[in-house]
């Protein structure tokens, strides 16, 4: 398994660095990123071929106002907004990307070096990584299939490198996300590694019995020294998460509005579809299965996503409530002991782990709640208005 995460990686990576997200080279076997010429222009070439192509197709014919003015379905419409908001995300989130270059290395190489002193954490996400890059893989590939399908008898040089732009947007959302994705997990199995120590030492100082030996203090003492290195690895720890989220600040508030846009349109296309038996004539069989697959991996993509931090706001939590155990401690410990004890429980009151995004919102299950009744009133109510009118 751990073969298979390191190879998902590096597939991310390549990915990454094909789609321009990673404007920087990492030697492999050091994990040094460094700047250089060479992945410079690789990137702002992809990034000006993807955006002129997207903008030469617009402007040439001004496809977007004859779209709408022919628009005769409200699935066009919602369609044609959705498509306008992706590519003002997917341009803001690049530009945040390139603004932040340097702060983007600098977070590989913590992450890095928190791997390299604990390569244990990967056994606590693998299943998580494996999971994202084989969903990633599978919606993308739907995508893939669902477009050649529909214009299999219109395909031309000009018309395949739109269709290439376009679909690198959807491939520059995913890479992000799977950047932002593979951060969290590693940060999970962190805190699984130090929740684990945590535990050991709980139980030990909970069967310790006060006697004053000389033995009992030397045990005392270490167990001290043990549990302010685990207090000072949380300190860093939730120091590099704050980094994280304030880094990515910009691209998560474009890629929730992406995220959220799409699945609304995915939902109201398979109404659609149900509808009418397809949106026009003579389409195959397999855009519809591909469609209705293809909501289904999405759905699964966004549950993985939103259990990846639940599962980090978990670990956190346990770590905490374990701290609280010490009120069960027999009397008489050492004074030092329970002062490492007491010191890294208010610690943790005071700076509680909560992954914010400007101020707007923090992510947790009630936030997720919320989103996910929005998401269902809009599906709803853009139903109902379709229903009511055309």
């Amino acid at each position: 398994m751990a073969d298979l995460v390191k190879l998902c990686l590096r597939i991310a990576y390549a990915y990454g660095r094909f789609t321009g997200v990673i404007n920087f080279k990492i030697d492999l076997k050091t994990g040094q990123p460094l700047v250089t010429r060479r992945a410079t222009l690789i990137s702002v070439s992809t990034h000006l071929l993807i955006f002129a192509l997207l903008l030469y197709h617009t402007l040439r014919k001004s496809v977007v106002t004859v779209m709408w003015k022919y628009a005769n379905s409200l699935h066009e419409y919602v369609f044609l907004v959705i498509a306008g908001f992706r590519v003002v995300c997917v341009f803001l989130a690049l530009v945040s990307r390139w603004s932040q270059r340097r702060t983007f290395m600098e977070l590989f190489n913590s992450f890095w070096r928190l791997y390299q002193r604990n390569p244990r954490i990967i056994q606590y996400c693998r299943r998580s990584i494996v999971s994202k890059l084989f969903c990633v893989t599978i919606t993308e590939t739907l995508q893939v299939i669902v477009t050649l399908a529909m214009m299999r008898n219109r395909l031309s040089i000009a018309l395949a490198l739109r269709i290439w732009a376009i679909l690198s947007l959807t491939a520059i959302i995913n890479v992000i996300i799977t950047q932002y994705f593979v951060a969290t997990a590693c940060v999970r199995g962190r805190y699984a590694l130090l929740n684990k120590d945590l535990q050991a030492i709980v139980h030990e100082s909970q069967s310790l019995v006060p006697n004053g030996s000389g033995v009992f203090v030397t045990r005392c003492c270490y167990l001290a020294d043990r549990l302010e290195r685990i207090a000072k690895s949380q300190s860093d720890l939730q120091e590099l998460i704050e980094n994280l989220s304030t880094a990515y600040d910009g691209e998560v508030i474009c890629l929730v509005i992406t995220y959220y846009l799409n699945m609304l349109g995915t939902s109201y296309l398979l109404f659609i579809i149900s509808k009418h038996g397809s949106l026009g004539n003579n389409l195959p069989m397999v855009i519809t299965l591909c469609g209705i697959a293809y909501f289904g991996f999405y759905v699964f993509d966004c549950w993985l996503h939103a259990f990846n931090v639940f599962y980090l706001l978990d670990a956190h939590d346990k770590m905490v409530k374990m701290l609280n155990k010490r009120t069960l401690f027999q009397p008489g410990l050492d004074h030092r002991l329970e002062m490492v004890f007491e010191s890294f429980a208010l610690n943790l009151v005071r700076n509680p782990l909560k992954l914010k995004i400007y101020g707007l919102f923090e992510f947790g299950r009630g936030t997720s709640f919320a989103v996910g009744n929005s998401l269902l009133t809009h599906s709803l109510l853009l139903i109902q208005y379709d229903v009511q009118n055309f």
